[in-house]
């Protein structure tokens, strides 16, 4: 009997040693006779409650949870303490004395006396809240690019090293007349004619060589024989420093070519500087104008007048006009994007439509015209070297814009241009 109350001042150090440690774990722990009251809280749960654990023992959980909204803690109880599961299970919990909504990830087992009878429960949560949270946001964000990439107007795929499917979007895999599912993972050699695929890969290697993004024109045969025309941008996609697939956009522009083939098929072009007549131009416009109101896309005209070309007439000839005018012709051409179309009004004025274009790429695009102009020289019959320049009135579309309140406004800024000073484009309002 001498040896008691070292004994007891052993496990009394023990039990102290092991409340430490379960104060330290970092989760909720904590005990529950079979009425389901607190006969053992970690200094977690005590935090949580805000009660010395004292204030906890012998307390249910009515007593710290809205139990009307968070009855799962009662039932999850029950399973344990009436039938002994072990229960592992995600548990929402309202704290009564703030409404403040928590998550956590629960275990809870029950305890048995020596003779296997039921006596309490033990439990450890982990507070997940910030988790969830965060889980849900992603989720909204997955969800929300779902949405974009489902209804964009293009195909967009992504694929590996090996030019495998990684995703496609719904557009894509209706071109493949396939689920997308059914294309994950196969390469496009075995999905396209293989004179598509050789085309398709020249886009591909250009990104996988140089690590940046490439676009251009492809064209692409689908499985039901039909001959698509898209204007295709792929972009690289890295993962420890190194190119690990890529992400393509792709969009049909077959009826662009189609009615680019069409104007130079029917030689509809103006003879002299080789771009579109009037008309032509006229009524392209109105269709890429109506085809960028329907996506909600913008328009711009340019129109262009030369400076000082009723001087260069009379100074040096019609002959040698006609030669200049070509030539700052030739300079605008060259300055053209992949879609733009450039048309002669008549005489030394020239229209240009940008579509799919915003004020400042507008304002970009007029300043690259007059600096190729400005650049070229030109050979004068005395010998003098000319440097030609234009002045450019510019004007963007709305939803209610047609071709004629372009022109008009267009026309109305290279007046006021001109009135100001030759080579500094007006941007017009319509």
């Amino acid at each position: 009997m001498n040896d008691a109350p070292g004994v007891l001042d052993s496990l009394s150090d023990e039990i102290h040693r092991l409340r430490q440690i379960l104060d330290l774990v970092g989760a909720y722990v904590y005990t529950k006779d079979t009425a389901g009251r607190y006969t053992y809280a970690n200094a977690m749960v005590c935090a949580l409650f805000a009660d010395t654990l004292d204030e906890v023992l012998g307390k249910t959980d009515e007593n710290f949870f809205d139990l009307s909204v968070s009855d799962d803690l009662r039932q999850n109880d029950l399973r344990v303490l009436k039938h002994g599961e072990r229960i592992e299970t995600e548990e929402r919990n309202i704290i009564a004395a703030t409404g403040e909504e928590r998550i956590y990830w629960a275990v809870k087992q029950p305890i048995r006396d020596a003779a296997g009878t039921i006596v309490g429960l033990c439990g450890i949560s982990t507070d997940v809240t910030e988790r969830r949270h965060l889980e849900t946001e992603l989720e909204r964000q997955k969800n929300l690019l779902s949405v974009v990439l489902e209804n964009v107007d293009a195909f967009v795929y992504m694929k590996d090293r090996d030019r495998r499917y990684r995703y496609v979007n719904g557009r894509t895999a209706e071109l493949y007349r396939m689920k997308a599912e059914d294309i994950v993972g196969r390469n496009a050699e075995d999905l396209l004619p293989r004179e598509t695929t050789m085309n398709t890969s020249i886009l591909d290697r250009q990104v996988f060589q140089s690590g940046e993004k490439a676009s251009g024109e492809e064209l692409i045969r689908a499985p039901d024989g039909r001959e698509m025309h898209c204007w295709s941008t792929k972009i690289p996609l890295f993962r420890n420093g190194e190119i690990d697939g890529l992400i393509g956009f792709s969009t049909d522009i077959s009826e662009l070519v189609k009615l680019k083939n069409r104007f130079y098929e029917l030689a509809r072009i103006d003879t002299l500087t080789g771009v579109l007549t009037r008309r032509f131009l006229l009524d392209h416009a109105e269709t890429i104008l109506k085809r960028t109101q329907r996506r909600s896309g913008r328009m711009a005209l340019l129109m262009i007048d030369l400076d000082r070309f009723k001087e260069i007439n009379d100074t040096y000839g019609h002959a040698f006009g006609d030669a200049y005018l070509v030539a700052v012709v030739e300079a605008c051409r060259r300055t053209l994007r992949d879609g733009d179309l450039m048309g002669r009004l008549g005489g030394d004025e020239f229209v240009i439509v940008l579509d799919d274009i915003d004020d400042t790429g507008l304002r970009a695009v007029a300043a690259r015209f007059r600096n190729a102009v400005r650049a070229s020289a030109i050979s004068a019959p005395d010998g003098m070297t000319l440097h030609p320049s234009i002045s450019i009135g510019t004007a963007i579309s709305d939803p209610a814009s047609t071709v004629d309140s372009l022109l008009v406004a267009a026309d109305a800024a290279l007046y006021r241009e001109k009135g100001d000073g030759k080579d500094a484009p007006r941007h017009g309002e319509c």
